[in-house]
């Protein structure tokens, strides 16, 4: 079935994009901080994640911004890996926007046996993260689409996921889709929300 998309207002209407309409704002059950906006999969255990940060000025070129960013996300005890960097062309930013995407992959540590949380540990995580510089702005902006791959929760249909044989899965397939309507929809309406003049 395909994916259907609502527009939402992010960070009070600043911000506006397109999301599944499958997916739930967090901040209705629980309290978010208030510079993300997170929305979760409710008939699975996909998540979106809209964050705003200072940019960060250490890394030396905007790539290497992109993998600090993945690494500041990454739990210490999962192991990770970058599978593919590339730029990134979103809709709504000026050309010379400085936009890049990685897809990466996280996995835990193995749960204990026996462990209560076994079932829901993931084998890995997808992880497929956008990063949009605002320089004028001094700001940072990312966008994480987290795939959890859970044993006995993925379509059967997929057969074996290879990331090495560029194999990802239905699960990944449609978080590409997803990541690629943010990338159409995503825009600032009020660029007053980072405290400075427009882009």
């Amino acid at each position: 079935m395909a994916t259907t998309f609502d527009n939402k207002q992010l960070f009070g209407g600043a911000v506006v994009a397109n999301l599944p309409k499958s997916y739930a704002d967090v901040s209705n059950i629980r309290e978010v901080p208030d510079h993300q906006e997170i929305y979760l999969d409710a008939s699975g255990f996909s998540s979106i994640i809209v964050e705003i940060n200072e940019r960060v000025s250490q890394p030396s070129t905007d790539e290497e911004a992109l993998k600090f960013h993945f690494q500041d996300i990454v739990d210490d005890q999962d192991a990770s890996r970058i599978w593919h960097t590339d730029v990134a062309h979103l809709s709504h930013f000026p050309p010379s926007t400085p936009c890049y995407t990685l897809l990466a992959t996280t996995t835990p540590p193995s749960p204990t046996e026996g462990n209560v949380q076994r079932a829901l540990t993931p084998d890995f995580t997808a992880v497929i993260l956008t990063l949009i510089r605002l320089v004028p702005q001094s700001t940072d902006i990312m966008v994480t689409i987290n795939i959890p791959h859970i044993p006995g929760h993925q379509e059967t249909s997929d057969g074996a996921v290879s990331f090495d044989e560029g194999k990802f899965g239905s699960l990944v397939q449609e978080g590409m889709r997803i990541r690629d309507e943010l990338w159409r929809t995503l825009e600032v309406r009020d660029w007053g929300l980072f405290g400075g003049g427009e882009e």
